[in-house]
């Protein structure tokens, strides 16, 4: 499966770290439009044990698209969820 660049930002400072997320070819094919029009994907862990995913606007600095989850299997579907939900015309 291809897979998503994500920016990871760690606790506690924020320090970043680049991650990939395996996702089906659909998702990829999606995601990478949603990257040429200008936007990026970034994950955070939180406290305790979820994770938060976002496509974030660097334009307007502003969270478009946010899904918070367990962090452990249900990512990769929050992921999915996330991409496949993101509507590019309504931008």
């Amino acid at each position: 499966m291809p897979d998503i660049p994500f920016t990871q930002y760690l606790r506690p400072d924020g320090r970043i770290n680049p991650v990939t997320i395996d996702v089906p070819d659909e998702v990829h094919a999606k995601a990478m439009q949603i990257i040429a029009a200008g936007y990026r994907f970034e994950c955070e862990h939180l406290t305790p044990g979820y994770a938060s995913l976002t496509i974030f606007d660097p334009e307007d600095e502003v969270d478009v698209a946010i899904e918070v989850v367990p962090n452990g299997p249900e990512v990769p579907e929050a992921v999915n969820r996330m991409v496949l939900g993101f509507k590019l015309e309504d931008r």
